[in-house]
């Protein structure tokens, strides 16, 4: 296991952009992954120990299941032959989602539930940039997946062979659009059952008027000391109870109301019928905790997905949405109370919940079921699209479209030459009668 950290702070510089603090984080963010090492030697000491896979192969594994961004596991399928299931989040990685499901993206409307033009210039700025950077991402791996599997071939070729992707989303907080049938949708598969609260916890919630659950998931390690008072100074105004989980040394002017903990039952507090709403930073797991439990949100995303969350949720009317990085404690503040106090976002929240409850089959039942079926029948080829084998030309008839232009072309150019010599022909006959004609009147 290779455990990596990242150190991208969240920032106290007042004097930054909110779009150029963004772009800046999420460039660093794609930067890492997109020219770093990462991996790569990883990758190399695993396919390339032919001991290793030897072992991998006596062990006579049923499937492999892989994040898209361990690339390397694509090679190791292939190396060993067996069935791969892909789990991804269907929107952030473009370029991926495209090549490996050959599932068209309408670019127009894939990212947003708005259609206006400046978001719809996001879209294709996002879908160019970020698929570039994930193409970029995958070649960098090309050599090692050639060289282990003693043909030219790259990711994106090898997760096109993937039997199953499981997508970390749905339609009811992601805008619809195609999709091929190996893909199963199961966002939300990671809610669990609800348990009860330790006693202190439930306590202290039952002892309160409503809750504010805070939560920044792993970000909030790496957030700044000012970040961290401005959050507890607008926090400790509130009239509710208040659970933030925190990380680091307590901030000074953390408010009586506020209760940090380093770590949270997150899914059985937002059950609770005392919670009120739930700050996050949108992450697509902390979203669908709040979305089943009915929780109307104050959104504060930071970078990648987390934005294309926040905006999606807003147009469905669950809570409002801050800037992490030009946010005030006032502006919480009212975020909060605003939120609180208008039961148009908890009605929204709970129509969101009684959407996303009601399915035939709950996401991790469906995410178990065609897991189970792939292993059943030993993968599943009679899913996969003929357009895997295509190039891009192909794909889009480009090839089809030359041979008939040119075809065109061809016949209008000998349409042309034969009205040419069917003129060049009159042209003669009547000459040659004009010229009988003046040697009979001479």
């Amino acid at each position: 296991m290779i455990d990596l950290q990242v150190e991208l702070s969240l920032g106290d510089n007042k004097n930054r952009s909110t779009f150029d603090t963004a772009w800046k984080f999420t460039y660093e963010a794609f930067k890492l992954v997109s020219v770093g090492s990462i991996g790569t030697e990883e990758c190399e000491a695993l396919v390339y120990d032919n001991k290793m896979i030897s072992q991998l192969r006596q062990m006579n594994f049923d499937i492999i299941i892989i994040d898209p961004a361990m690339v390397c596991g694509n090679i190791v399928a292939r190396l060993l032959n067996i069935p791969l299931v892909i789990i991804e989040a269907p929107y952030i990685m473009p370029g991926f989602l495209e090549y490996a499901t050959q599932a068209p993206v309408p670019i127009a409307t894939f990212y947003s539930f708005r259609t206006d033009f400046w978001q719809r210039l996001k879209n294709l700025v996002w879908h160019c940039v970020a698929g570039a950077i994930m193409r970029t991402f995958a070649g960098r791996f090309r050599p090692i997946a050639s060289r282990a599997l003693g043909y030219d071939t790259t990711i994106l070729e090898l997760m096109a062979e993937a039997d199953l992707f499981l997508m970390r989303g749905d339609f009811v907080m992601h805008p619809p659009h195609p999709a091929m049938p190996n893909m199963v949708y199961i966002g939300g598969y990671h809610v669990q059952r609800v348990n009860p609260l330790p006693k202190d916890l439930e306590k202290f919630l039952e002892e309160s008027g409503g809750v504010v659950v805070l939560s920044f998931g792993s970000y909030a390690k790496v957030m700044g000391k000012e970040k961290a008072e401005m959050l507890a100074a607008g926090l400790a105004r509130v009239p509710f109870k208040v659970i933030w989980k925190f990380q680091g040394q307590r901030p000074k002017n953390t408010g009586e109301n506020t209760l940090l903990m380093s770590w949270i039952p997150q899914n059985d507090l937002l059950a609770h019928p005392k919670t009120l709403l739930f700050i996050t930073h949108c992450g697509i797991n902390a979203v669908y905790e709040a979305m089943f439990h009915g929780v109307p949100m104050v959104r504060v995303p930071a970078f990648a997905e987390q934005h294309g969350n926040s905006d999606n949720l807003e147009t469905l009317g669950t809570g409002v949405t801050l800037d992490i990085f030009t946010m005030t404690s006032d502006d919480l503040y009212e975020a909060i109370m605003e939120v609180a106090n208008n039961k148009t976002y908890k009605s929204a929240a709970v129509r969101l919940a009684q959407l996303q409850r009601d399915q035939p089959q709950s996401p991790m039942d469906r995410a178990v079921w065609w897991i189970e079926h792939v292993i059943r029948h030993g993968g599943l080829p009679h899913l996969k699209s003929a357009a895997r084998h295509l190039s891009l030309l192909q794909y889009h008839l480009l090839d089809v479209a030359a041979l008939l232009s040119a075809a065109g072309v061809a016949m209008v150019l000998v349409l042309w030459l034969c009205c040419r010599c069917c003129c060049r022909c009159c042209c003669r006959v009547l000459c040659g009668k004009k010229a009988a004609t003046k040697q009979k009147q001479h």
